[in-house]
Order: structure tokens, then C-alpha cells, then sequence
């Protein structure tokens, strides 16, 4: 009987079927040529995705747009946020501790990651930086924090409420500010419904526009910064968290 060819089956990447259905290994399968090989950095793969997505919410060409990137590009500096810490407890952290932050089967929160590094990573005989969740910048980072998490845990619909304004019934509405509450709403809108107190972070995700994300950067860098502090500078030395060491690897497979 003879072989259907109706039904190939699956193809391996790099190769390709003969007449008589065998499978034939391409050029690329056969010489790769030279390999570069690199230890990737999250952190700093999700930072300059969340600065250009910053940057395309600048040039976008309308509100709706410039939002949709908005909130991109707030995801991304939240995701490098996480990785830093998880990524510093790997290449820092005392092996009997480590696990504590950079096991994916029982993650920690990102807050408590970032307060516990520190101490996971420090000499068990020398203690960390002290820690102060109210002096700045921890208060805000946290808010950085909360407004990513209320989307992916969004709440009841009452804690979903968003507003918008016009000064005409038929005219643009816009997402409305805390300022902006009339007298007679106060009751019933309160200012710490629309956006978080201390960044001004909007909680509605269609309300965020690209000058928030000037203030979501700057908490991020100054909460990097602050977190550098407390490890004694372990953490940023020579730029070991934005660092992707390459190196070549020959046809001969000696690397150079």
C-alpha cells in the first residue's frame, strides 16, 4: 500500500520532506555558523520595553491610544520591578535563604520580596540598612504596586467604579480628576476612588495617560535606588542588574 502523503505529520524546525517523504536536514540544521551565546537579564529586557512603550505613548495619535501604551508600558516597569528582586535573591542571596524569594512554587508578594532582600542577601552577622515604610520612597512604590495588582485582582464591581466628565451631555468625556469633583458628588465620589494619594496614579486603567508614567518611573528608579541603599550598593554594583555578558562561541564549538 503506499504511504499517504496526505497527512505528512509534523516537521521538525530546520527541515524539509523529499519526494518519498524523508526527512531532509536543511543547510541551517547543518551549519548554525557562529553562536553567540548571553545571560539574559530580565529586569533589564522588561525596563527598556516599559521605555518604549513610554516613549509611544508620547507620539501616540490619539488619547485612546496613548493610554493602551500607557498601561503597557506600566506593566512592564511592575513585571522588571519583580524580576530585580527575584533575579538579585539568585545571584546574591545565601543559598539556605534564596528560595525564599526565587521559588515560582510559592512566590512572595513583589513588596515583601523587595523588603526581605536585603536581609537574604547580608551577612547573618551584620544587619541591613534599617527599613522605614513610610519615608518616601516606599509609600509611593507601593502604590505603584497596588494599582497593578487592583488589575489582576479587580474586586467587586463597586470597587470598579470609574467617572467621567463633559461640560456638554453630548460632548468628549474625559476621566475625571479628584480636583474636579463637584460639591454635590462629594458623598458619593471620593477623591481617593479616582487615583491613589500619594502618586496621583489613577485607579481607572483607561485613565492613565504617558505624565503618569513619568511619575511611575520616577518611583521605580528612586525605590532601585533606595534599595541599593540598604544592601550597601550589592545590589547595582557596576550595573551587575542591567549586565548581559556575551560571549562567541566558534563553528569548532570552542568559545572565545
Amino acid at each position: 500500500m503506499p504511504d499517504d502523503f496526505s497527512n505528512p505529520g509534523p516537521r521538525r524546525p530546520g527541515s524539509s520532506r523529499s519526494a518519498n517523504g524523508a526527512a531532509v536536514a536543511s543547510r541551517t540544521e547543518e551549519d548554525p555558523g557562529w553562536v553567540v551565546e548571553t545571560v539574559v537579564s530580565p529586569f533589564h529586557c522588561l525596563y527598556q520595553d516599559a521605555l518604549h512603550f513610554h516613549t509611544q505613548s508620547r507620539l501616540a495619535y490619539s488619547e485612546t491610544e496613548a493610554s493602551r501604551l500607557a498601561r503597557a508600558a506600566l506593566l512592564m516597569y511592575v513585571a522588571a520591578a519583580e524580576a530585580l528582586v527575584r533575579q538579585a535573591a539568585v545571584e546574591l542571596g545565601r543559598p539556605e535563604l534564596r528560595g525564599l524569594l526565587a521559588d515560582p512554587s510559592r512566590p512572595l508578594p513583589p513588596a515583601e520580596a523587595w523588603r526581605l532582600l536585603p536581609a537574604i542577601v547580608a551577612d547573618p552577622d551584620v544587619s541591613p540598612h534599617p527599613f522605614n515604610p513610610e519615608q518616601p520612597p516606599w509609600p509611593q512604590f507601593a502604590e505603584l504596586l497596588m494599582l497593578q495588582t487592583s488589575w489582576v485582582y479587580p474586586g467587586p464591581p463597586a470597587s470598579r467604579r470609574a467617572f467621567y466628565h463633559s461640560p456638554r451631555r453630548d460632548g468628549d468625556y474625559e476621566p475625571m480628576q479628584p480636583h474636579q469633583v463637584p460639591a454635590a458628588l462629594r458623598r458619593t465620589i471620593k477623591a481617593d476612588s479616582l487615583a491613589y494619594p500619594r502618586t496621583g496614579l489613577p485607579r481607572d486603567p483607561y485613565a492613565l495617560r504617558p505624565h503618569h508614567l513619568d511619575t511611575a518611573r520616577g518611583v521605580l528608579d528612586a525605590a532601585v535606588e533606595a534599595l541599593d541603599r540598604r544592601m550597601g550598593g550589592a545590589l547595582c554594583r557596576d550595573k551587575r542588574h542591567r549586565v548581559e555578558p556575551s560571549r562567541i562561541i566558534e563553528p569548532s564549538g570552542e568559545a572565545s
